[in-house]
Order: C-alpha cells, then structure tokens, then sequence
C-alpha cells in the first residue's frame, strides 16, 4: 500500500486516540474502507477533474482520492471541526496540495459555489435523493457525475442501470441532470 496512506492511517488511529474522528469498534473494517475508496479512485481517474467529497468525515474517500490521483482537485466539505481539523493535519503531514479542506455546513456552501465540479461523491452522508438535491447547486447537466458507495442491500434498491459494480465494490452512480 502507498506510503502516504500507510501515514494516513497511522494519523488517523493516532488523532482518534483524543479526538473521536473514527469508531474505534470499527477499526476492523478500515481496510475494506480504504480499498473502497481506492477502487473509486481507480473508476475516477487521475486526471484533471474537480471532486466534492459530502460529508467528509475521517476523509474517506477524499484522503485516498487525493493522494492515488493527484491531478484530481479534492474538495472535502465537512462541518465538524474537529473532523476538518483532522483533514487539515493530513493535508499539512502528507503535503496533499490537491485536497481543500472546507469546514462548512454543506447546504449553506452549495449555495456559494459558481464553479461547477465533475464529480461529486457522498459515503454515509444521506439518501440519494438527498445528495442529488444538494449537488444540483454545483453540478453542469448532463456532465456531473455522482458516485455513492453502496452495500448490496442498497444497490438492490435501484436500477441496475444506476449501480456500477468494480473490483467487488458497489457505487450508485449517474449523471446529474
């Protein structure tokens, strides 16, 4: 695994000892996060694109985003501040001069943003419904494209037109209208 992500879990696990940023009972399932996060890294690509990363959290998957392409411009939107300050840290420890960090309740930034992004993803953040009325304030029609990470339970809820399957991971994905 990349250096850069071996340190970033190491800074996770250590800034989770004094500040809860990440559930410690579910330390087990932080590999399965990860390759999660570099399977859509993989769908994405690295190249110039723009990326909203909702509801941020511990910064998966904008951490992993960023540092596997780093011609991606990563935007983690997140509203506690002890996750963003967290976020912070990693940028300045890992020199991840491609991933912004915005501490902001994201329904009152999507109302602020006039460049529109090219991709917007949104783990554990809300229903799809939900994102996709949020991500019209920073989207282009027929251009945006909304990646979600899904369980099987959820994906059987769609489509199969609306869920792409790589690498054994599951992602509700769309071009935003």
């Amino acid at each position: 695994m990349d250096k850069k992500i071996l340190t970033y879990i190491d800074l996770l696990k250590d800034y989770n000892e004094h500040t809860n940023i990440y559930s410690k009972n579910a330390y087990d399932k932080l590999d399965f996060h990860l390759k999660d996060s570099l399977t859509l890294a993989s769908v994405i690509g690295d190249r110039d694109l723009r990326i909203a990363d909702f509801g941020s959290g511990s910064g998966l998957p904008a951490v992993i985003l960023a540092i596997s392409n780093p011609k991606n411009s990563v935007f983690a939107i997140e509203s506690k501040s002890r996750k963003a300050r967290f976020l912070d840290l990693v940028v300045n420890n890992l020199g991840l001069n491609n991933l912004f960090i915005v501490n902001s309740n994201l329904f009152e930034w999507v109302r602020t943003i006039s460049d529109p992004f090219d991709i917007i993803t949104a783990k554990a953040f809300g229903s799809v419904d939900k994102i996709k009325s949020l991500a019209k304030h920073i989207s282009t029609p027929t251009h945006t494209k909304l990646f979600i990470p899904f369980s099987k339970n959820q994906a059987a809820d769609y489509h199969s037109s609306l869920i792409l399957e790589y690498n054994n991971f599951l992602y509700y994905s769309e071009i935003l209208l």
